[in-house]
């Protein structure tokens, strides 16, 4: 049996991940997966204080709730994951490197499609990509060993936020009466704020404070149950 070009035969292979599909990021998380551990610790780049192979770690939906695969991007090396995968932190630095495939996925969904992260938390939080969706596309990239290219998903359009196979969340008494997201926001530029103005600018500029007066009058509060004495880092 003969095959026109582009048509695959019954001895071809395939990729085994989606493409070309819409999907959204769901139970993000910083952990391993084996067979990327085992190619780091072998070619010795995974050194150091941190987790020798640590991915960002991401299942995904469809619009339908279902569950299509579950896609990982490497970190770099000296990174360390806490509060069960959800956070992560570098012995000597805050920033992920731009050379790993989690710096250039941050890079893509930022400048080039032109997503404000800021409004989603921070890259050392997992669940900040929770409910983001993009058109993804399998695209090949360098190995670890640097041998043959290997294939991973890329999103090549954003599609916004929602709740991914559930019911919208319910209020559970947040400040105000807030909307949990907005909360969660404000929770996570007071860890990463290095003082209360500093917070209070940033927080005044997302979407939903503003409009309660009662969580607005939290975040400009300058004292100890002001929203940012109560939630900066420790």
């Amino acid at each position: 049996m003969t095959t026109t070009a582009g048509e695959k035969g019954a001895w071809d292979l395939e990729s085994g991940l989606p493409n070309d599909v819409d999907a959204w990021m769901k139970n993000c998380r910083f952990g391993t997966k084996d067979e990327y551990k085992q190619a780091v610790v072998a070619s010795g780049t995974g050194e150091g204080e941190g987790v020798a192979g640590l991915m960002f770690i991401a299942d995904l939906y469809d619009e339908n709730g279902e569950m299509i695969g579950s896609q990982g991007w490497s970190v770099g090396s000296g990174w360390i994951p806490s509060d069960d995968g959800r956070s992560v932190h570098h012995p000597t630095r805050k920033n992920v490197v731009d050379s790993s495939r989690y710096g250039q996925l941050q890079k893509r969904v930022m400048k080039d499609l032109g997503v404000d992260m800021n409004e989603h938390g921070v890259p050392t939080k997992a669940p900040s990509w929770d409910g983001l969706g993009f058109h993804w596309l399998i695209e090949e990239h360098v190995t670890i060993e640097g041998k043959e290219p290997k294939r991973g998903l890329m999103p090549a359009m954003f599609l916004g936020k929602k709740a991914v196979g559930e019911a919208p969340v319910a209020d559970k008494g947040a400040p105000g009466k807030a909307e949990p997201d907005v909360i969660m926001k404000l929770k996570s530029l007071a860890e990463v704020s290095p003082d209360g103005k500093t917070f209070q600018k940033a927080a005044l500029r997302l979407e939903g404070v503003t409009k309660n007066d009662e969580l607005m009058a939290e975040v400009l509060d300058d004292g100890p149950t002001g929203f940012y004495e109560k939630n900066k880092a420790a």
